[in-house]
């Protein structure tokens, strides 16, 4: 017998990876899935170091925060399901992008928010939901809100992108 297909998605506590997290979870449900919940953070020293100011936290004590966090809004989106999936809490520092894309070279689907925690929220992909398309090493999901859909007709595209044939891309 095979091993269980595992399935990865982002979260940062905004509401496009709480409604990615939703999506995920159903999925490994109907395709008997492990889900594996991914946080990662910026290491507080490098943020120190990079605005010269000290941080008087570690990235222990910021894992464990963030840790809490994720498995709090797990709990929240897992409650109001009949069988929840097998579910791993991972909590990593980096950023998020190459932090994802690492995790997608061990699953079968990663699946991310249309956006996460960024200053700018438009109508085009988050820096991250792009990092990931871009780069993952499965295939991707981009969960978008229904709030957030455009209804008029997407714009020319002036530019074709590719990817290998044995990929999906979203």
């Amino acid at each position: 017998m095979s091993s269980p297909e595992t399935f990865v998605v982002g979260v940062d506590g905004s509401a496009d990876s709480r409604l990615a997290l939703q999506y995920a979870a159903r999925e490994a449900i109907l395709r008997g899935a492990t889900l594996r919940v991914v946080s990662s953070f910026e290491s507080a020293g490098r943020f120190g170091a990079r605005y010269g100011v000290p941080i008087p936290v570690s990235d222990e004590v910021i894992t464990a925060t963030v840790r809490e966090e994720t498995k709090t809004l797990v709990n929240e989106v897992v409650a109001s399901l009949p069988e929840p999936p097998a579910v791993q809490v991972v909590v990593r520092v980096g950023s998020a992008g190459p932090v994802l894309v690492d995790e997608s070279r061990q699953a079968d689907l990663l699946v991310v928010g249309h956006h996460g925690r960024g200053a700018i929220a438009s109508a085009v992909l988050g820096s991250v939901g792009l990092y990931c398309v871009l780069h993952a090493q499965c295939p991707i999901t981009v969960v978008r809100s229904r709030a957030k859909r455009v209804t008029e007709p997407a714009p020319a595209v002036s530019a074709v992108a590719t990817a290998p044939a044995d990929a999906v891309t979203a």
